[in-house]
């Protein structure tokens, strides 16, 4: 009843603000509902940023984390007034997840959609409409009826915003932002990471980032459970040095992040506010059904896939690939997994990654996706483009 109340109140006040005309060099920026500063907004940001004298006005929604919002960007609390204030009368909206049900876009206005993934293994949108509430599928029609533009970072992407997304718009074939700094690989920012959290710069470090479970609940932390230091000796003994943890957990169970550490090695990275920063700086990624593995493994750095509940999942919400035809070795117990980084065949692997992500899924990518989207946004704002 509240939350419906609230949702009426939100609507009124967007159509009350419409009065409001559009700054045309205004740009709202907003990462997961006000997650912080991160995601490919962030770096479509920052290229911004690198201009010199252009007169934007730059805005970011945020919750909480407004502290890691850089000089040259407004942050703005999400949700309140003035988040509508500045929807309503910014000439641009840069977003990676879809609006709340109440948000209304203006006809001049133009709304980038750059979504948060890429080639997912778990189903989403219409192909998991069954497990979505009805809320959220209402306010995915509407955001993607907004939409001006989507970003896609392979052929796969742009057949699922066809088929899946309920989205009929321009799709921009660029890649998506945040992988650009996967592509630059810049060593001294590497080094900077690492010093930030307390890892040495010649160790290996494997980043855990599973995704969440619906109605995920403190009893269920067992599926993310791993014996870290049994994982970190078989990295050790497979690909030599010293070897540290990092887990990530989806911004549905951030909260759980603490529960899961275990050892002076392993550090929990669900708060840290970049996630493309923790890709840069891991040497293998393990994870069950997130698209994660896919953004990180397109240059051939070494994946795994730990699914326990993989049945079970598959009745909730299901999975996109046969696990089999991955590139990405599969298991579903710890044992397993352990055997899987020993006996990894880095050869093997490279052969089927690229017949995977070049063959079969034809991705976009090449390290300018950025460059690309800040063009765009600059048509829009000096040329009138639509």
């Amino acid at each position: 009843m509240i939350e419906n109340i609230k949702h009426v109140i939100m609507v009124i006040l967007f159509y009350f603000f419409r009065l409001c005309p559009i700054k045309q060099n205004k740009i709202v920026f907003c990462n997961f509902r006000g997650k912080g500063y991160g995601g490919n907004c962030k770096y479509i940001a920052e290229k911004i940023l690198e201009q010199k004298n252009l007169n934007l006005d730059l805005v970011w929604l945020y919750r909480s984390e407004r502290e890691s919002i850089p000089d040259g960007i407004r942050a703005v609390k999400y949700a309140s007034l003035a988040f509508v204030y500045e929807l309503c009368t910014a000439k641009v909206w840069v977003d990676n997840c879809r609006k709340p049900g109440y948000v209304r876009k203006k006809k001049d206005q133009y709304y980038i959609m750059t979504w948060h993934g890429s080639i997912g293994l778990k189903k989403v949108e219409k192909d998991a409409e069954k497990a979505l509430c009805n809320t959220y599928v209402s306010a995915a029609k509407r955001d993607s009826r907004m939409a001006d533009l989507f970003l896609a970072s392979s052929k796969f992407d742009e057949r699922d915003y066809r088929q899946i997304f309920w989205y009929s718009g321009e799709i921009m074939r660029c890649g998506l932002p945040r992988e650009d700094i996967l592509y630059e690989n810049n060593q001294n920012l590497k080094n900077q990471i690492k010093e930030s959290i307390g890892i040495s710069k010649d160790a290996g470090v494997v980043m855990y980032a599973p995704t969440f479970r619906v109605g995920e609940k403190d009893n269920c932390l067992s599926m993310f459970q791993i014996d870290w230091s049994r994982l970190l000796d078989a990295f050790s003994t497979r690909f030599s040095g010293q070897w540290y943890g990092i887990i990530r957990l989806h911004p549905n169970i951030a909260k759980f992040g603490d529960k899961l550490i275990k050892g002076e090695k392993v550090f929990n990275g669900t708060s840290y506010p970049d996630m493309q920063e923790l890709m840069l700086i891991s040497d293998c990624i393990i994870t069950d059904y997130s698209s994660t593995i896919t953004e990180f493994s397109k240059n051939g750095k070494p994946g795994f896939v730990f699914a326990k509940d993989m049945d079970a999942y598959a009745e909730d919400r299901g999975a996109r690939f046969d696990f089999e035809e991955l590139p990405f070795p599969f298991a579903q117990d710890e044992d397993q997994l352990i055997d899987n980084v020993l006996s990894f065949d880095d050869e093997k692997y490279k052969k089927d990654n690229k017949a995977f992500f070049h063959d079969r899924c034809g991705i976009y990518e090449g390290g300018h996706a950025s460059e690309q989207v800040v063009n765009r946004i600059f048509e829009v704002i000096y040329s009138g483009k639509r």
